[in-house]
């Protein structure tokens, strides 16, 4: 059996500094490594584009590789410094697809298939769905694949289902076609490295993207609230930004004279990131929108006492484990939970048994083991 796996929408930055920042290629290589460890990865071929076949090939070195290429494409991708990429049109013009299906694979998977990922083709498909946050905001034009029969659904959460099957309001066959394989947490928290101008501080720490679904406006107005009140200075973190979201933050930093207490971290490394959840008094996280909710999971297995807000599919992604504000947009009681939760810390064995829990829940190899089921089960291949 030979299964296809689209890895085209690893980020060209990620691959060009070999080092995965966003959570749906830390989410695939996860469970990459997992089919590695369970001696399967000579039944799957990753699909790349044409300039990150050497990232692939040396964090990868198990798995076949298709590496799609058009010349066109790669002597302009050369001629402006690589500045133009146009991976996107050997999908649009027909290139995957038809590398696909010449090769005689038995299956595809899209580990993040969205509208624009996903690419139809004779075979079976297996689809990871994270979130529909896009359909939300765009419609649904592109997301024929829900309702197509040849594509099997997996989400990463029972909220993301629900809502899946709420809004493209699917027949009970077609919804009980689909099943729910959450992402994998793992990282060696044990590799860090010391932010010096941190190091004798006490801080909250928020580690997500300066985007507005993150939420991040909350969190500040909250600290504002309180600052005079507590010791502990603020750090944001995040790998991607909204420049709109970015400049208000900044903006309300210097309307208020947070400067000192504030702090707007950006693209750190790993080794840096995990020093910063190690080494926090408090983890707050005030999304609004999360088809899984990876970093409060991450921080409460760093035992951490971690604040999250209960939308989307933060609650049943952290199990019901941490802290919780009723009112995501409500800085006042972010505040009011933020001073108690401070002053009231949870005890090193209620945050150890947080911790295991969370570990226990999202190991890499049981999750592969389901994908792997799934494939079989559903006769894909």
């Amino acid at each position: 059996m030979q299964i296809a796996i689209d890895c085209t929408f690893f980020g060209h930055n990620e691959a060009k500094a070999k080092k995965l920042s966003l959570s749906t290629s830390i989410f695939t290589a996860d469970i990459l490594d997992a089919f590695s460890s369970l001696k399967v990865a000579q039944n799957f071929t990753l699909f790349v584009n044409y300039n990150h076949e050497q990232f692939f090939r040396e964090r990868f070195p198990e798995f076949k590789l298709t590496v799609l290429k058009f010349f066109p494409l790669t002597m302009v991708n050369k001629l402006t410094k690589g500045k133009f990429k146009g991976t996107k049109y050997l999908k649009k013009f027909g290139f995957f697809r038809r590398a696909i299906e010449k090769k005689g694979f038995d299956a595809i998977w899209f580990p993040y298939c969205v509208d624009y990922t996903f690419v139809k083709t004779r075979l079976p498909a297996l689809c990871t769905i994270h979130d529909i946050y896009p359909v939300h905001r765009n419609g649904k034009s592109g997301w024929g694949f829900i309702t197509d029969s040849k594509c099997m659904l997996t989400t990463v959460s029972d909220y993301t289902k629900n809502d899946i099957i709420k809004t493209f309001g699917l027949t009970n066959e077609r919804a009980a076609q689909i099943t729910k394989i959450p992402n994998s947490i793992v990282f060696d928290v044990f590799k860090q490295a010391e932010i010096v101008d941190l190091a004798e501080k006490k801080y909250i720490l928020d580690l997500n993207a300066y985007i507005e679904k993150k939420n991040p406006m909350t969190l500040l107005k909250a600290f504002n609230l309180i600052k005079n009140d507590i010791e502990e200075d603020l750090i944001f973190c995040g790998g991607y930004k909204e420049e709109s979201v970015f400049e208000a933050m900044k903006a309300f930093i210097s309307q208020n004279n947070l400067s000192e207490r504030v702090q707007l971290l950006f693209r750190v490394t790993d080794e840096e990131r995990n020093w910063l959840l190690t080494h926090a008094s408090l983890f707050v996280t005030p999304s609004l929108f999360e088809g899984f909710g990876r970093t409060p999971v991450e921080a409460a297995i760093c035992k951490i006492p971690v604040i999250s807000t209960k939308e989307t599919s933060l609650y049943e992604a952290t199990l019901g484990l941490c802290n919780y504000v009723e009112n995501a947009k409500d800085e006042k009681e972010l505040a009011g939970l933020i001073l108690k939760k401070l002053k009231q810390a949870d005890s090193a064995d209620k945050l150890s048994e947080i911790a295991n829990k969370l570990t226990a829940n999202y190991k890499p190899m049981q999750l592969a083991k389901m994908y792997w089921e799934e494939m079989n089960a559903n006769c894909i291949l």
